[in-house]
């Protein structure tokens, strides 16, 4: 079993019995190459949504119920009680089709003959969260006619199911997998038959065909006149298998096993759908796979921006549509549009088009430095492609973070940093669209021996959360509305040491958490995202560092993973209790950890310290490889392909063999880099700390300089954050845009060529 290869969500259920801390719903990949295609953005829905129904019928997209309350926490209050409707043909605003819809989740959602059908389905009998779970699967099954605007039964289930799926052939509609939940002190049943109903029937009715396995939290499609049961959950844990049944020979046979790299929970809540006779599927890692007719192995064939699962997908006309479900941070109510035509064998030529404006954290979407448009500009110069430049107040050492054209960024100022200032400008135009002062709540003298605003802030569809070295948590609605405030200082003791605190918050599920380490009492804490009340606290040794924590899927759910001051560990992030540790690391303090497929790269200033990690036969880490003399500076790691690239205090970038260790190559840059690079398709970004970015195509012998510009600023450059078509680079008090329509249209060119190479490769 692989270390970091992520698991599920719902903890409650099934509990393994060895924790084992994998994969990241932050999941690395190989880079993706844009197709030429123009973008088409779907509208969001107004909630997040995980465990729907969901279907496409014409050219509407159909989203039923689901579950939108937090991780674990069930109640009628939690289920949506919407059945919406999005015009794909003028796709503006979403359609609320009835009011005081029956809220369900764990339902499927079929189309057929231009209407869509629900079946099962997870109800709950408690109103609110304040009584016990009460929980029953249900067996209705009804079609709505958009033509007469109305529900028309159909038989119901043989018996109560919920956390199934369906798929539809011809006439038929295929139900396999599930459960029946029988309420609170009830044990549930586990369903064992597949169900058939033909709709051309005179009298439908339901037909049991016994299936050879028990699982839920699996996907079904139709492709190839053959039914296919991937992944899911049974009472013994999940799996990766894929069940096939042939409906003519009315015959069972195992097909080939997915290849999610997600860890012991890696087939849970997948979503697939038959294509052109082959089946296309994606899970948590984000990776999207293609399994043709007769082939005996799974192919992956594109990247998703955003990770996600208990989602679905769902094809129209010629592109897949990846819509909602659970992601990174919460639940998700953003559909992602993939065009069929860019999907091909790695590498993936893929345009992913759901968030052409976000760079919602630290390092990213992904939490890695990877920017997944193929848009941004190459070269500039102060005479070309600096769009804009914008003063801020005080001084920051954050990186700028985005959500929706709107970026937001941090500072300080007076002598001992009694402000604290968080700032919203229009990322096109750079027009500050407001601007908030908070009282610091430890004074720290302002120089440039301690950390100025060095905490990244992190953003989602509604808050912003940020933290200062002051001590202060404070969350931010997107309109500059504070919403709730703690000062960690007051309650938990004063920061200590020389240069400050400097880790980024980052969000797991329903919680916000913080990294405090230093001098004193040190600890994570783990915060309520509503309302900010303390959900744990986990105290540490004391130990300086300014890391950030990595959040992954383990096998009870979300998990950190910090490397920071000596020690590498990971905590449950829903309790802060610890899974595993490693200490005698040295000088771990400034670089992050970064994710690799199932390797875990931990930086480190010392040449002897960066190594790589990986699950250990029964049991806890083992350290994959020590890289001989490399050397970490401030920027983290970050991954390409099978590269890692590290790069050093004095500016040499050193390209590491991702399975050994080995240096392929070095390069030295015009001096020290601060802010961590970024990669983006074929190319990598090194914007050093007076501002002068040199671009590198990463090769397997020596990098390919690609170009080298300048940035107009004399500041330190600390972050940069990537959207569509520019990078926003952050300096002491400045903030730049970088882009043109000149410079994209090399971009393109370049971009166009260098897939064409790389496909014939």
């Amino acid at each position: 079993m692989n270390l970091f290869e992520t698991s599920a969500m719902q903890r409650n259920l099934v509990h393994s019995p060895a924790r084992i801390v994998l994969a990241s719903l932050f999941a690395f990949g190989l880079p993706l190459v844009a197709a030429a295609s123009t973008p088409v953005e779907l509208p969001p829905l107004d909630d997040g949504l995980a465990s729907f129904g969901g279907a496409v019928a014409g050219d509407s997209l159909y989203v039923y119920g689901g579950h939108i309350g937090g991780t674990h926490k069930h109640s009628k209050a939690n289920l949506s009680h919407r059945f919406q409707r999005l015009d794909l043909a003028n796709p503006t605003a979403w359609q609320d089709l009835g009011e005081d819809i029956r809220g369900l989740q764990g339902l499927a959602l079929v189309a057929h003959d231009g209407r869509v059908c629900r079946i099962g389905g997870l109800d709950a009998r408690n109103p609110t969260l304040e009584q016990e779970a009460d929980l029953i699967s249900v067996d209705e099954v009804t079609c709505y006619d958009p033509s007469k605007k109305a529900w028309i039964e159909l038989p119901p289930l043989p018996a109560p199911r919920s956390s199934h799926d369906a798929a539809v052939m011809g006439d038929r509609i295929f139900v396999a997998g599930g459960w029946q939940l029988r309420g609170a002190g009830e044990e549930a049943v586990w369903h064992d038959d597949l169900l058939v109903l033909d709709l051309a029937a005179e009298q439908p009715s339901w037909r049991s065909i016994p299936q050879p396995f028990q699982r839920r939290a699996l996907t079904v499609a139709t492709a190839d006149g053959k039914v296919f049961v991937c992944g899911g959950l049974g009472p013994d844990g999940t799996s990766l298998r894929v069940d096939v049944y042939d409906p003519e020979a009315e015959v069972w046979s195992v097909g080939p096993e997915l290849k999610i790299a997600v860890g012991p929970m890696h087939g849970f809540g997948v979503s697939a759908f038959g294509v052109d006779d082959k089946v296309m599927l994606s899970g948590g890692d984000g990776v999207i796979f293609e399994l043709a007719p007769g082939a005996d192995d799974w192919v992956k064939v594109g990247k998703l921006e955003t990770a996600r699962f208990f989602h679905r997908l769902l094809p129209h006309q010629d592109r897949l549509l990846f819509v909602a479900g659970a992601g990174a941070g919460g639940h998700l109510g953003s559909t992602e549009v993939v065009e069929r035509a860019a999907l091909g064998p790695a590498p993936p030529k893929v345009q992913t088009v759901g968030f052409p404006w976000r760079w919602p954290g630290y390092r990213g979407a992904n939490g890695n430095g990877y920017a997944p448009s193929e848009r941004l500009p190459t070269r500039w110069s102060l005479e070309d492609g600096v769009e804009w430049t914008v003063a801020l107040p005080g001084y920051g050492q954050s990186a700028p973070v985005v959500w929706d054209n709107q970026v937001f960024v941090t500072s300080v100022e007076g002598d001992e940093k009694e402000t604290s200032i968080v700032s919203a400008l229009d990322a096109e135009t750079g027009e500050v669209r407001w601007r908030r002062r908070f009282d610091g709540s430890q004074r720290i003298p302002n120089t440039e021996m301690y950390s100025r605003a060095a905490p990244t802030p992190v953003v989602d569809d509604n808050q912003l959360y940020v933290f200062f070295e002051t001590g202060d948590v404070i969350v931010l609605d997107h309109s500059g509305e504070t919403l709730w405030r703690r000062t960690l200082t007051s309650e938990f003791g004063e920061f200590q040491g020389n240069h400050g605190v400097a880790s980024s918050p980052v969000l797991a599920g329903d919680s916000l958490i913080v990294q405090v380490t230093h001098e004193g009492p040190s600890y994570f804490l783990a915060l309520d995202r509503a309302d900010g009340s303390v959900r744990w606290k986990a105290d540490r040794e004391p130990g300086v560092a300014w890391t950030t924590p990595l959040v992954v899927l383990g096998d009870d759910g979300y998990e950190i993973v910090s490397s920071a001051a000596g020690r590498v560990e990971a905590l449950d992030a829903a309790t802060g209790e610890s899974l595993w540790s490693i200490d005698g690391i040295e000088k771990n303090n400034v670089p992050s950890p970064t994710l690799a497929d199932d390797l875990l790269v931990v930086a480190s200033s010392d040449p002897s310290h960066n190594q790589a990690l990986r699950r250990a036969e029964g049991g806890g880490v083992e350290v994959v490889w020590r890289a001989e003399g490399i050397a970490s500076g401030f920027g983290s790691p970050i991954r390409f392909d099978d590269t890692v690239l590290i790069t050093n205090r004095k500016g040499v970038v050193a390209a590491l063999d991702l399975e050994t260790g080995e240096v392929r190559w070095r390069h030295r840059l015009p001096e020290s880099v601060w802010a961590t690079p970024v990669v983006a398709g074929d190319r990598a970004y090194f914007f050093t700390k007076k501002g002068e970015t040199v671009v590198l195509r990463v090769g397997e012998t020596e990098p390919e300089i690609l170009a080298t510009n300048s940035l107009p600023t004399e500041q330190t450059v600390y972050g940069v954050a990537a959207v569509e078509d520019a990078f926003l680079v952050r300096s002491g008090d400045e903030l730049v845009r970088i882009g043109s329509p000149e410079t994209q249209a090399v971009d393109s060119e370049v971009t166009e060529a260098s897939a064409v190479a790389r496909l014939d490769e």
